[in-house]
């Protein structure tokens, strides 16, 4: 019963890898050493040995880039950004000491990512988790929201009050997120309100 529960659990927070960011799709990247192009793209999580990376493939040839060697990319409607000294590494992405590539969910004053990584929760089956990390624009600093079990992640190092403080025009939405009574479903909705001047009335 608990190992069915822990596959509820994950499969409430995880997407089927079958999404555009994790197959062969259009895209473009800039590397790190400036020189920008098309190919297709996917991003690609760490296991056996390797750090989470970009692979690309241009003329027939595949080529893969560790997070260091990426500042951004797109593929179809994915945009992701290298962030350095990431301080949520998790699940098999915890084994390195590499930046995190995030994708950008919301901009704005306040910004919404996903943070993507991998756990293996047993022999035969590894959890593709989504980790939603936000920060107020400008800043290097991440909040992790988590309500509720995330598989790999610590989650002493997720706060709610942390969170809230990144809406300090909303009191109503700070006590919600206080209690942690945003869920994640409605995380980038709410964000977006915010951005667009939104406020709850209490």
């Amino acid at each position: 019963m608990l190992l069915k529960s822990i596959f509820l659990a994950a499969a409430a927070l995880l997407p089927g890898l079958a999404q555009a960011q994790f197959i062969l799709a259009p895209g473009t990247y800039q590397l790190a050493n400036g020189s920008k192009g098309e190919a297709s793209l996917k991003l690609m999580l760490a296991e056996n040995g390797s750090p989470t990376m970009m692979v690309g493939v241009k003329n027939g040839k595949e080529r893969r880039f560790r997070a260091a060697e990426v500042t951004y990319f797109t593929v179809e409607n994915h945009r992701f950004v290298r962030v350095n000294d990431f301080r949520f590494l998790s699940g098999t992405d915890a084994d390195f000491k590499e930046p995190a590539l995030l994708e950008i969910l919301e901009t704005g004053p306040v910004e919404l990512f996903y943070y993507h990584y991998q756990v293996e929760m047993g022999p035969n089956f590894k959890a593709h988790v989504k980790l939603l990390v936000l920060r107020k624009a400008g800043t290097p600093s991440f909040l992790a929201y988590a309500p509720g079990r995330t598989p790999g992640f610590d989650s002493k190092l997720a706060s709610g009050t942390f969170v809230a403080a990144l809406f300090p025009a909303d009191p109503v939405l700070q006590r919600q997120f206080a209690t942690n009574g945003i869920t994640r479903a409605h995380l980038a909705d709410v964000v977006r309100a915010y951005n667009q001047g939104v406020r709850l009335k209490p």
